[in-house]
């Protein structure tokens, strides 16, 4: 009897192999039709893993899927695509062009992330401005893409096509981020872009340009942002703290003595200490005078090294909500209403009294002159008002009346209470209290939260502090993180 060929035992391999990854699949799509979402989201995982065309092609049809989890798995997923036929249909109507307008943004950040080389100017030409999350979400992928050598073919074309987007009457977000994109694109170029719309009427488009300006010619750029040293918007002048201290330079820390010596803000003459602190090794305190000596007697080429980590200390409101001293005379409280909220405690009390009683010394111990807001989220925030108000004994009244007789129950959103509070252009600090696990809304991956925070809090510079109430170890990291991208502060507390 005859051997069997080497070559047809191979193939008679392949073809049970492909049999049964057929099966798995046939299998796996079953599973993306179930109606528990927990098992989907697995679903969506074990698919993504097998990496095959078809496979690929579920991943992107999960993308569509309504429940947070589920969806969110799908876009962390794709950023390990590695099919060139699937990336050129999320260029087309399965992704940036879908009807759906979660699947284009859910698209427009991962391409962000796929480690495969991206026509830049394929991306400039999806650009639709008044899409505009869309559109930021876009321009911010082309900047990840140049930043990580993704980007196919000539940058400077690319640039070109972005530079449209830095005219006025389109919305300022876009502009901002079109600048910033072109940064990284091209840095020198940009540079002068930078310097002309550092007088821009919108306050993102002028830290976007102060972050190009120093990304270009750190040495020079010291002299150019001096005018925005006292500008009224004081995310211009976090913006200015952060490329001022990152440049490192004496003339640049010589900048930040001077927003110093006129900050009114307690949050921004915190970051100023710290980050005159971390340059130096020097340990004054908001003083402008011991650090205006030190650094003019430094020879003009001087340059900030890495010293040891210093215990940061500066003005504070006298304030502490569960632990956390308040720093910020314009903080927003976030404060998680889900379930945990109202489970009885020992000796027969909620969270949400315990929390009553937190929340009353914090507020009656703010100055007068600080601005605060007071923010209860479920499924949806539940804001005291639209914007801040200051910490008047009538005001802190209301604020406790309303707080504490609150009775909003549900999944906790905490994604959508976020932008709440960065949409009032006076916070500067967000201290949100939580058991750290999101439940609800469109968003459900937090270290994808992250990464979308980040960005999102890009023109804004406000601190994201965050107190964590019996927290697994897992769930505080992202936590840390954020805190840690944003100047913020994160404690875990058990809550008694």
């Amino acid at each position: 009897m005859s051997a069997t060929p080497l070559h047809a035992l191979t193939g008679l391999v392949l073809a049970l192999a492909a049999a049964h990854l057929g099966d798995e699949l046939d299998e796996l799509e079953r599973a993306l039709r179930a109606p528990f979402p927990d098992a989907r989201r697995r679903a969506v995982k074990k698919v993504a893993e097998l990496a095959t065309p078809r496979a690929w092609q579920l991943v992107v049809e999960a993308l569509a899927d309504p429940e947070p989890e589920v969806a969110d798995e799908a876009q962390l997923a794709l950023g390990a695509l590695a099919d060139e036929a699937v990336l050129g249909e999320l260029l087309g109507r399965a992704g940036l062009r879908a009807r759906d307008d979660w699947v284009r943004l859910r698209v427009a950040e991962a391409l962000g992330r796929v480690p495969l080389a991206i026509d830049g100017r394929e991306l400039a030409r999806a650009l639709e401005p008044r899409d505009v999350d869309v559109a930021r979400a876009l321009l911010w992928s082309l900047e990840r893409a140049a930043a990580g050598g993704r980007l196919a073919g000539e940058t400077a074309g690319v640039a070109r096509k972005l530079e449209p987007l830095l005219r006025r009457g389109l919305d300022p977000r876009v502009r901002a981020s079109a600048l910033t994109t072109l940064a990284r694109l091209d840095a020198a170029g940009a540079g002068g872009l930078a310097r002309a719309h550092l007088a821009d009427d919108d306050p993102a488009v002028r830290c976007a340009a102060l972050a190009a300006l120093f990304a270009a010619d750190p040495e020079r750029a010291s002299r150019d942002a001096a005018r925005l040293a006292a500008d009224p918007e004081p995310r211009v002048r976090a913006e200015l703290i952060e490329v001022c201290a990152d440049a490192g330079t004496r003339d640049s820390l010589l900048l930040l003595v001077d927003v110093l010596e006129r900050e009114e803000r307690s949050r921004l003459a915190w970051q100023l200490v710290g980050a005159l602190r971390r340059a130096t090794g020097l340990k004054h305190r908001a003083d402008p005078r011991p650090w205006r000596d030190f650094l003019s007697a430094l020879p003009s080429d001087w340059r900030a090294v890495e010293p040891a980590p210093v215990v940061e200390t500066g003005p504070r409101t006298g304030a502490t909500f569960v632990g956390l001293p308040i720093i910020s005379d314009r903080v927003c409280f976030l404060i998680d209403f889900s379930g945990s909220t109202w489970r009885e405690r020992e000796g027969g009390r909620t969270r949400k009294e315990v929390l009553d009683g937190k929340l009353r010394e914090a507020l009656e111990a703010l100055p007068a002159e600080c601005e605060f807001n007071v923010v209860p989220y479920t499924g949806s925030p539940h804001p005291l008002g639209e914007a801040l108000v200051p910490a008047t004994p009538a005001n802190v009244r209301k604020a406790l009346d309303f707080f504490e007789g609150c009775r909003a129950r549900g999944q906790g959103n905490v994604f959508d209470a976020l932008l709440l509070a960065l949409a009032d252009p006076r916070v500067d600090t967000v201290v949100v209290l939580t058991d750290g696990e999101p439940t609800g809304g469109r968003r459900w991956n937090m270290e994808l939260m992250v990464e979308l925070l980040a960005e999102e809090n890009r023109y804004r510079n406000v601190a994201f502090d965050s107190i964590l109430v019996d927290a697994r170890r897992g769930l505080r990291r992202p936590w840390e993180e954020l805190a840690a991208r944003t100047g913020g502060r994160s404690i875990g507390v058990a809550l008694e």
